[in-house]
C-alpha cells in the first residue's frame, strides 16, 4: 500500500506504544485526533498493521520460548493454508510466520520447560504427519525488541528486554485475565477489560500499573507487516565464536543503534545469535549482510539468513498456564 512520511511516523509511535491516546500521539506527529484515528484505520485496513500486543517478558509468566524452523514437504497450496491456521489456533504458539528460502515456517511456542515443549511439539507434528519435511529448534533465553525508527527517521528508541530465569510471579484471576485481553488487543479500552475481568475500572487501572511496573509488560505495540510497506524483513541466523563479554556488550549496542534492526535473540541450539533487520530493497539486503558480517567477523563463525515474508500471529500470552 502507499504509505507517505507521516504514516511512517505514525507506525513508528505505535510500535513504540500503541496503547497511547489517540490525541498523546496525534502531539507526537501532529495530526488531529479525527485524522490520526482516519489514518491508523486506513494503515489496519491495507494489512500494513494486523494486530496491537502487549509485549510481555514471558519469563516472568514461568515461560521460555521455543523456535521452531520448518522445511515443509512439497504440498497443495490447501493443505499448506491448513497447517498455517492450525498453528496460528493453537494456543501455546506465541510467533507465527511464513518465510522464504529454505525455510517455509517459523514458529515460537512458549513453553515452561523442555519437557513440556517436546510434548507440545509432538502434538503437533501428529497431527499433520506428512506435512514437515525437515526442522531445527533453538531456544532463546534472552532477547531484545525495538521499533522501526528508521522509517520515522528518530534517533532515539526504547528498547523492550526479555527473558531471564523464568519465575512465574503470583498473579491473581484478575491480573491474568488482564494480561489476556491485552495480549489480544492492547488498545482495548479500561472499561472493556473490567467486563472481561469483571473489575472495576479504577482496580484494572491500578492492576495494569502494577504489571507495567513488575516488569511483566514491557510495552504495547503494533503488529506491522513489513512487506506491506516495501521492505524486506529477514533474520540472520549465526553461530558464534570467541564471544568475549566485551564483544557481547558490542553487539547489543550495534543492535541497539543500528534502526534497521527490529530484535536480537540471544541462542541456545543450532545457532547462537538471531538478529532480525528491514531492507528497504535489495541492494539494502546485501550491503547490510557485507557489513555484518565485516563487522563482526572475528566472532562469526557461520550464518544464513531467513525471509519473513508474513506474520501471522504475535501472542505473548500464548501458553501461559493459571
Amino acid at each position: 500500500m502507499k504509505i507517505d512520511s507521516t504514516d511512517k511516523k505514525i507506525l513508528y509511535e505505535l510500535e513504540q506504544n500503541c496503547r497511547r491516546s489517540l490525541n498523546e500521539i496525534g502531539k507526537k506527529v501532529r495530526l488531529s485526533k479525527q485524522t490520526l484515528n482516519y489514518r491508523i484505520n486506513r494503515l489496519v485496513r491495507g494489512g500494513a498493521i494486523t494486530q496491537f500486543i502487549a509485549i510481555l517478558n514471558v519469563s516472568k509468566l514461568g515461560l521460555t520460548n521455543h523456535e521452531v524452523w520448518i522445511q515443509l514437504e512439497e504440498l497443495p497450496e490447501e493443505q499448506k493454508k491448513a497447517f498455517v491456521e492450525f498453528l496460528i489456533k493453537y494456543k501455546s504458539t506465541r510467533w507465527v510466520a511464513t518465510c522464504g528460502g529454505k525455510i517455509d515456517l517459523a514458529i515460537a511456542i512458549a513453553a515452561e520447560n523442555i519437557v513440556q515443549f517436546n510434548s507440545i511439539f509432538h502434538e503437533i507434528l501428529s497431527k499433520f504427519p506428512e506435512h514437515v519435511k525437515n526442522y531445527f529448534i533453538t531456544i532463546s533465553p534472552e532477547y531484545f525488541t525495538y521499533p522501526r525508527s528508521h522509517i520515522s527517521g528518530k534517533i532515539d528508541r526504547k528498547f523492550s528486554h526479555l527473558g531471564g530465569e523464568p519465575r512465574k510471579l503470583p498473579f491473581d484471576e484478575g491480573e491474568i485475565k488482564i494480561l489476556e485481553a491485552l495480549s489480544k488487543d492492547a488498545r482495548i479500552s479500561l472499561t472493556e477489560i473490567g467486563i472481561k475481568a469483571n473489575l472495576a475500572e479504577n482496580t484494572v487501572r491500578t492492576k495494569i500499573k502494577k504489571l507495567e511496573q513488575s516488569g511483566v509488560i514491557q510495552t504495547y505495540s503494533a503488529v506491522i507487516q513489513p512487506t506491506k510497506i516495501n521492505l524486506i524483513h529477514f533474520e540472520i541466523l549465526a553461530t558464534t565464536q570467541n564471544m568475549a563479554k566485551e564483544k557481547e556488550k558490542e553487539l547489543e549496542t550495534y543492535c541497539l543503534l543500528n534502526p534497521y534492526i527490529t530484535y536480537y535473540l540471544k541462542l541456545i541450539g543450532k545457532y547462537d545469535i538471531d538478529i532480525a533487520f528491514d531492507a528497504v530493497d535489495n541492494k539494502h539486503f546485501q550491503k547490510t549482510i557485507i557489513e555484518f558480517r565485516s563487522r563482526f567477523s572475528d566472532i562469526i563463525k557461520e550464518f544464513d539468513f531467513i525471509y519473513i515474508t508474513y506474520i501471522h500471529k504475535f501472542d505473548y500470552f500464548a501458553g501461559f498456564r493459571s
